[in-house]
């Protein structure tokens, strides 16, 4: 039997076709070319064995369905072996057999190569394990696969790359090292939304990444991740249906908003220059009204001054941004479009790549503050009438473990949450007449560090205030700030605007906006960040400290 040319026929005529089949089969497409990749190998070393093969389609969707049946039974820990004609082979166990003697065929290495060059298992193997310095064993963990797998990979590679391996392992110009994009929504999503089908896919995400900003064909993109070209059609033609991409003419072209370190460095430089005309007038204007703040009354106003200024700054960026004419204007345009998966939003690209071109000398968000939770707020408790509470997570309780339970809970959990903590601010309150329902959740606020508990004694970490009280604060304090700085907040967006106009693809005016509104919102967090720098915002010394210290109820 001619295997080249059998080979040659096999991989030429079925690789799309199984690849598409095994995607399917498994639901993933990191799954399926794993699938596709096995199904492939063992259709090569049964026909190597085979003295004759009469119908070659039968013989590869025989051997298919086998090595499905066999991760089938893989997945359920049952260890019995379907087994095959004795005239295909032996078994699947081959990998540690062909590593250690070598002894495959040329043909069946360019096949291999075909197959699965540079695919992501293989160059994370590559990176994990010769410029990292893993062991196979610790590549084989982290990668989810066995041993002999890694093996194999680590085999294909040095086949590759014979005189250049010892230049690899200071220089990884030689293996892609992939992106990694994560989108998200705002809007309506769909039942089931495309973006998690991008978030779950590294050849998407990058392909997505690759084509922003400049058109790339097929062929440029197989050559710049080195996947082949018939992995990438699916995910290609996938992408374009669902809106992600553009095809004109050969060319592709992400059409998504994406926002990468680079735009979040030049939003931060932007904060820096003007920050002596704008967040230092918000610090300075909070510092020179703290007795006006303090004799609003409200439970937690006798505050040291430092813990104060976090759910007042925090309370300040809601009032900002439902009243600041010019936030107002950059949310009222929403042309939101309905997407093939039937939601309606905006896509929000962020590039959390580690290869991105940054200017040293530029500015860079200190590492305790570059993430965050944004405001939380609900009518839960006050019938719609106004906001019950009020949360933003920053800093070091950020995650959603610092969360407090009435920012995540049901809607009857929350008024519970509301009427016990607003009980405990008075001086009647008494635990033993809380129902059974109000004294657990009094324990987990204690155990979260929200009441502290001294004796019989029980005080409420946080800031409780009347809706009269909540008012005096936003029209004495809050309206003449935002006034003042109304004007630099106009030149700030125009700014902003122009950037994101710039910077990305044809979307629509609506979504600059949204993009602009969100820049322009972000103030708050470096509000945060220049008055705990100027010693004017008392740290938290725990997670817990800080997400209580940054609750506010509203009774």
């Amino acid at each position: 039997m001619e295997y080249q040319k059998l080979f040659e026929q096999i991989t030429d005529e079925f690789s799309s076709k199984i690849l598409n089949w095994a995607i399917k089969k498994t639901g993933s497409r990191s799954d399926g070319e794993d699938l596709a990749q096995e199904v492939f190998l063992q259709v090569f070393i049964a026909a190597n064995k085979e003295q004759k093969v009469d119908k070659l389609e039968n013989f590869i969707w025989k051997v298919a369905h086998f090595v499905w049946c066999n991760n089938l039974r893989k997945l359920s820990k049952n260890r019995d072996l379907t087994s095959l004609s004795d005239s295909v082979w032996d078994g699947l166990d081959f990998v540690d057999d062909f590593v250690n003697k070598e002894a495959m065929e040329f043909e069946l290495g360019r096949v291999y190569k075909k197959i699965a060059d540079l695919s992501y298992t293989q160059r994370e193997a590559m990176i994990l394990h010769y410029l990292d310095g893993l062991s196979i064993s610790e590549v084989s963990k982290k990668l989810r696969t066995s041993e002999s797998a890694i093996k194999w990979h680590l085999f294909d590679a040095r086949k590759k790359m014979r005189g250049e391996l010892e230049t690899m392992k200071t220089d990884n110009s030689y293996v892609y090292r992939p992106g990694r994009l994560v989108l998200g929504l705002s809007g309506i999503p769909g039942p089931n939304p495309d973006i998690r089908k991008i978030n779950d896919s590294l050849v998407r995400q990058n392909i997505c990444l690759l084509c922003y900003r400049k058109a790339k064909t097929i062929d440029e993109i197989s050559e710049l991740t080195g996947i082949p070209k018939p992995y990438l059609e699916y995910d290609l033609n996938w992408l374009v249906k669902q809106e992600f991409l553009v095809l004109d003419g050969r060319k592709y072209t992400t059409i998504i908003p994406i926002i990468g370190k680079k735009h979040r460095q030049d939003i931060g430089d932007l904060y820096l220059s003007t920050r002596a005309t704008y967040i230092d007038k918000v610090i300075s204007h909070f510092i020179n009204s703290e007795d006006k703040i303090r004799s609003l009354g409200f439970y937690g106003s006798d505050l040291e001054f430092g813990k104060l200024m976090w759910p007042i700054i925090m309370m300040f960026l809601s009032y900002f941004s439902r009243n600041s004419k010019v936030a107002i204007s950059l949310k009222t345009m929403d042309d939101r479009a309905i997407r093939p998966d039937g939601g309606r939003y905006y896509v929000v690209g962020n590039d959390l790549s580690d290869s991105q071109d940054l200017n040293p000398n530029g500015y860079f968000t200190p590492k305790d503050w570059k993430d965050f939770y944004g405001i939380c707020s609900d009518s839960c408790a006050t019938d719609s009438a106004y906001e019950s509470y009020y949360w933003l997570g920053v800093y070091n309780f950020k995650g959603v473990e610092y969360h407090p339970d009435i920012v995540n809970c049901s809607k009857g959990d929350q008024k519970v949450w509301h009427r016990l903590l607003c009980s405990l601010t008075e001086s009647s309150f008494d635990p033993n007449r809380l129902t059974s329902c109000e004294k657990e959740k009094l324990a987990i606020a204690i155990q979260r560090g929200l009441v502290k508990k001294s004796g019989n004694d029980y005080k409420l970490n946080s800031i409780v205030m009347t809706k009269e009280q909540l008012t005096k604060l936003q029209e004495e304090i809050f309206r003449p700030l935002l006034e003042s700085i109304e004007p630099v907040t106009q030149e700030l967006t125009s700014f902003i605007s122009n950037l994101h106009s710039k910077n990305m693809p044809q979307v629509t005016r609506g979504c600059i906006d949204y993009f602009t509104y969100l820049d322009l919102w972000y103030f708050g967090i470096y509000t945060y960040i220049f008055a705990a720098e100027g010693g004017h915002l008392c740290i938290s010394q725990t997670p817990k400290e800080g997400a209580a210290t940054n609750l506010v109820i509203v009774k």
